[in-house]
């Protein structure tokens, strides 16, 4: 390398010459050193060429070497794999041939508990499902016969109610009546007031005109301490105005009799009807307290005698319920009876296959001895084949170095070249 690189520093230093340096020196001595500075940047290229090849080609074969040694490693693994695995099967079927009579008194032992259990869970479930429709029948009938012994107290329940809320509509329509005959009572007592007190009102009027009248006529006729000049037509006048207010007294007194007669009579019917609405108020409070208290026992009743019903369908439904836990359970132990049980006849046919067959124990005793064989004979071309990879290694170790060193190299120039491109500078 040291030698390629002066070679190719005296070629720079040529090829930097200019003609015009050297117009003093020999022609002919000038073409002769320039052939020989030609020759030795020919030898140093063809020196670097051949060193770059030979790196190339060490490292091409390396990775060769490693491959096979790699697929090696894997046809070993694959074989120790599949005599890992035969060697467990003929160490079971050498278990189940040494120990055959003891397996198949046990699992034959054990699978006929389990078919014992599935045959006694399947009964249990025939059982409960018999007793479940036995109660579901009863059951039925059961709620028949309530309806039937129910429906008279129903209907007697919702006819007591009608009747009770007939008479409370009744009451209340009569309580409305009382309440409209007081407001009448009350209505006629104070027009009754009202009349008698204008008639008395008409009375002390009418007294007062007559008095005054009276007063004026005794005035005329000197007896008041008057002068007794008055003419005769103005004493017949106050005579006859006496006379009309006379009678307007006698009217008005006639009109409060008649008045307080006519509102007695007003008040005592008004009264009297009030008396008879309070009496059928009486007897409406009295009907709807009784009609209450009928549609409130037979309602009672009715409840009572429901529930009992109720709390009698309950119980076998709860009995129902029971009969579908119990089948549940039973179903699972049935489905762990015939898993148990498929799971025992598995491992008995299974014995008397590998007890009828040694021939293939025996086959399988040979495939593990030629898997042995094949397996050491791998592990042999392993060791060949790492061994000599390690010395492959070895042994181009400087030119894989210097194959590495050139490519660093030449990457670097290409960098170089790439960065004084962008920077636009020319290259020296």
């Amino acid at each position: 390398m040291e030698d390629w690189y002066d070679d190719q520093s005296e070629q720079d230093l040529y090829d930097g010459y200019e003609p015009q340096d050297v117009v003093d020196e020999d022609e002919a001595e000038v073409g002769s050193a320039l052939a020989r500075a030609g020759s030795t940047a020919v030898s140093a290229a063809s020196g670097a060429g051949r060193s770059v090849l030979s790196g190339f080609s060490a490292m091409r074969e390396v990775r060769y070497a490693a491959k096979q040694r790699s697929n090696a490693q894997a046809d070993l693994r694959d074989i120790q794999r599949g005599l890992e695995e035969d060697r467990r099967i003929l160490e079971h079927r050498e278990s189940v041939v040494r120990d055959y009579d003891e397996i198949v008194r046990v699992h034959s032992a054990e699978l006929e508990k389990s078919l014992a259990e599935a045959e006694q869970a399947r009964t249990g479930i025939d059982e409960q499902r018999a007793k479940s429709q036995r109660i579901q029948e009863r059951l039925r009938n059961m709620r028949e016969q309530h309806e039937q012994s129910l429906r008279p107290y129903r209907n007697l329940m919702e006819s007591s109610r009608g009747r009770s809320d007939d008479a409370a509509k009744a009451l209340a329509n009569t309580r409305r009546a009382v309440r409209n005959a007081e407001g009448a009572v009350s209505a006629a007592a104070k027009r009754r007031d009202q009349q008698i007190s204008a008639a008395n009102r008409a009375v002390d009027n009418a007294n007062e005109r007559l008095s005054a009248v009276a007063n004026e006529l005794q005035m005329l006729s000197g007896t008041n301490g008057g002068d007794g000049s008055a003419d005769g037509s103005t004493a017949l006048k106050l005579q006859s105005e006496l006379a009309t207010e006379q009678a307007h007294l006698e009217s008005a007194q006639r009109d409060v009799f008649q008045v307080t007669q006519e509102s007695k009579n007003v008040m005592d019917q008004a009264q009297e009807k009030l008396w008879a609405l309070q009496r059928e108020l009486s007897a409406a409070e009295k009907t709807a307290a009784e009609a209450k208290e009928k549609a409130t026992a037979h309602k009672d009743e009715y409840e009572r005698l429901y529930k009992e019903a109720q709390a009698k369908e309950k119980a076998q439904e709860d009995a129902i319920k029971v009969c579908e836990t119990r089948i549940k359970e039973l179903q699972k132990t049935l489905d762990s009876a015939q898993t148990k049980a498929e799971a025992e006849q598995k491992v008995l046919e299974e014995a008397h296959e590998i007890n009828a067959h040694p021939e293939t124990t025996e086959g399988l005793r040979q495939r593990i001895a030629n898997e042995e064989e094949d397996l050491a004979a791998a592990q042999a071309d392993l060791d060949e084949l790492t061994a000599s990879e390690r010395q492959l290694r070895h042994e181009t170790r400087g030119s894989r170095f210097a194959f590495v060193a050139v490519a660093i190299i030449v990457l670097v120039v290409v960098i170089l070249l790439i960065w004084f491109v962008a920077l636009g500078q020319p290259v020296a």
